[in-house]
């Protein structure tokens, strides 16, 4: 760890020294062009190796943690990082969120052979958890791994319906990471922390919300986190009026699927009962 905090702190270093002499010579105009499409092609190099270093640090602090988790496996903490949002999420964001919200990296590969195992031990007894780690289900009743749920949650909470459905989980996201009201993320008057980068990346993308300067005040943060949060349950509400109506007609069409089926999809192409008429 020290060595690569070294390695990085190096990185960061010279990163700042050609960044200050590539503003000095954008405005010097006896500079050529091409010198100065050399520096980006240098510095982008350095962010490569900055972000080498971060994914060792992760991978680092995240091993370190483990022996503290054995009292709760992986399994577990995604369970309850499940229940927190409620609502499916994909590989990728739960990745970046249990390493800010756990320090525990788990690569987004792993989710699969996790879904794995966990449909494994459902053959060997059935239903014997409470919960599994399991896939959404596409409108046919087939697996959709994209978007990993919960298997004790209601047939229509794990139904991919339309891209507006995928909107709606992208939006739930931004909900829980800018904290539901009443919640202790709502009411949180600390310094930014892992989490919140998170929030800016996301509200940026889905909602395009411009993130607060890096100079902006603990309190400034505050009043633009509950800005997102006014705004994002907003959108929530006019996504679920038009989405919740196509999710439950989908689910009244899976229900007569065998309990398997219903958790870890059917075959794609094998039409539920009732599903052809509504297609005619």
């Amino acid at each position: 760890m020290p060595t690569i905090r070294d390695e990085l702190a190096a990185t960061l270093e010279e990163t700042l020294r050609l960044q200050q002499r590539l503003v000095d010579d954008v405005r010097d105009e006896k500079v050529d062009v091409a010198d100065l499409v050399a520096q980006v092609s240098v510095l982008e190099r350095l962010d490569d190796q900055r972000d080498h270093l971060i994914g060792q640090l992760r991978r680092t602090a995240s091993a370190g943690m483990r022996p503290a988790r054995t009292s709760q496996p992986v399994r577990e903490i995604l369970l309850d990082t499940l229940a927190d949002f409620r609502w499916p999420q994909n590989a990728g964001f739960l990745e970046e969120y249990l390493l800010a919200r756990h320090q525990l990296q788990l690569d987004s590969r792993a989710f699969a052979p996790l879904r794995r195992d966990e449909r494994n031990a459902w053959d060997r007894a059935p239903g014997a958890r409470e919960a599994y780690i399991a896939p959404a289900l596409k409108p046919d009743g087939s697996a959709n791994p994209r978007w990993i749920t919960r298997s004790d949650w209601e047939l229509d909470r794990r139904i991919v319906a339309t891209p507006r459905t995928e909107r709606l989980f992208d939006l739930y996201k931004i909900y829980v990471l800018a904290g539901r009201p009443g919640s202790a993320e709502a009411s949180y008057l600390g310094p930014r922390r892992p989490v919140d980068a998170l929030l800016e990346k996301y509200a940026q993308d889905t909602l395009d919300t411009e993130p607060p300067s890096a100079s902006a005040s603990d309190g400034e943060f505050r009043a633009w986190r509950a800005h997102v949060r006014d705004r994002v349950g907003s959108a929530i509400g006019e996504v679920r009026r038009d989405d919740e109506p196509d999710r439950k007609q989908l689910a009244r069409q899976l229900a007569d699927l065998p309990d398997r089926e219903r958790v870890w999809g059917r075959n794609a192409g094998t039409k539920a009962k009732g599903a052809a008429t509504n297609s005619r």
